[in-house]
């Protein structure tokens, strides 16, 4: 049962897996997930569920081979992305579907200037809009030589490789993202910006290219905790800012807790548990998301002690029958290893895979 009628983005029995050496690893197996225009979903999991491998078949960017997509669609403004050559896939990714990195300095370019590559993802989107407007006419006769090939408009004395048009744009998308002074930003390179700083400067990119979808990969995992905060302040904030809907990956859950509208929970490349933040926090279904309640400290004295999970993560090389979670549950039941639940609506907008809600 489908969370809203008209998703703005709808994945739907969705199966990837990688082939290695030695066996077939499953990493997302009949995969469904919706997110809604305007909303804030975070997807929490540990290490190795499957939570990046679903980002980066959304963006198109899965390393293809080892990746193979064996069944499912994904579903865009009513478009199924996996039907799409690579060209046109390409207009969809920067242009309506926009990703921040885990790691800001090494998706940042060390030998240019901050004001460059935030004009270059402006110079992406108006080409491949093919918007006939007067930054698409400037850029074009600035940043691009007769060959065709890209020149990146320098920020050095005197400056005349910038329009004042396409500066302005790069001016307002670092105020967009609250820093103070854009004007002196511009000029720098990403090694002598902060932590922080540089993860600002990629969402000031992402954003630059007006996606209606920002997937953002555990982008505050090298941050420090107050950095953190900040950033997914920010992030909450422009969601309804500039009308876009976000999809966090994350393995933190309190950091899902501050700025999710929503919480999906994976476990070994399946959806578990998929709610909103209030009832997932206040009254999780799913024992695997028990479990990770339990094993968050209630951050008070007390003599209660943490709870972690009993067992191991299954080894994805081998078919396992039933539940994934059954040989870890302290709720198995015969069924359980006998065939898999699927994701059914336990609550209004709750939705749970697990035989103890019914089949």
């Amino acid at each position: 049962m489908r969370l809203s009628e008209q998703p703005l983005l709808g994945i739907s029995d969705l199966t990837i897996s990688y082939e290695t050496n030695r066996a077939k690893l499953v990493a997302l197996d009949h995969t469904n997930l919706n997110i809604a225009k305007n909303t804030f979903v975070a997807v929490v999991g540990e290490s190795g569920c499957g939570k990046s491998t679903l980002a980066l078949s959304i963006i198109g960017l899965l390393p293809t081979p080892p990746a193979k997509v064996d069944s499912g669609a994904i579903n865009y403004k009513s478009v199924d992305l996996l039907t799409l050559d690579s060209k046109r896939r390409r207009e969809y990714r920067g242009t309506e579907i926009a990703m921040i990195f885990q790691e800001p300095l090494t998706s940042l370019n060390p030998v240019y200037r901050v004001g460059d590559q935030i004009a270059e993802a402006i110079v992406v989107r108006e080409i491949r809009k093919g918007r006939d407007t007067q930054v698409e006419t400037e850029v074009m006769q600035k940043v691009y030589s007769t060959k065709g090939s890209y020149l990146a408009p320098r920020f050095s004395r005197p400056r005349r490789g910038l329009t004042r048009l396409l500066r302005d744009e790069i001016i307002s998308a670092l105020k967009l993202v609250r820093i103070s002074d854009p004007e002196h930003v511009i000029s720098r390179y990403p090694f002598e910006l902060s932590g922080g700083m540089r993860q600002r400067i990629m969402i000031a990119m992402a954003l630059a290219e007006k996606p209606a979808l920002l997937i953002a990969d555990e982008p505050t995992t090298a941050l420090d905790v107050t950095t953190q905060a900040q950033v997914l302040k920010l992030m909450k904030g422009l969601m309804n800012e500039v009308q876009t809907s976000i999809l966090l990956i994350t393995h933190d859950l309190a950091v899902a807790s501050q700025v999710g509208d929503r919480i999906v929970v994976m476990y070994a490349g399946d959806v578990v548990e998929d709610a909103n933040v209030y009832d997932l926090f206040s009254e999780p279904l799913h024992p695997y998301s028990q479990g990770l309640l339990a094993c968050i400290p209630s951050g008070s004295k007390d003599d209660s002690t943490l709870k972690p999970i009993p067992g191991t993560i299954p080894d994805l090389r081998y078919t396992i029958t039933g539940c994934k979670f059954a040989s870890r549950c302290p709720h198995a039941m015969k069924v359980c290893h006998e065939k898999p639940p699927g994701l059914i609506e336990a609550k209004p907008k709750h939705m749970v895979a697990c035989f103890l809600y019914g089949e």
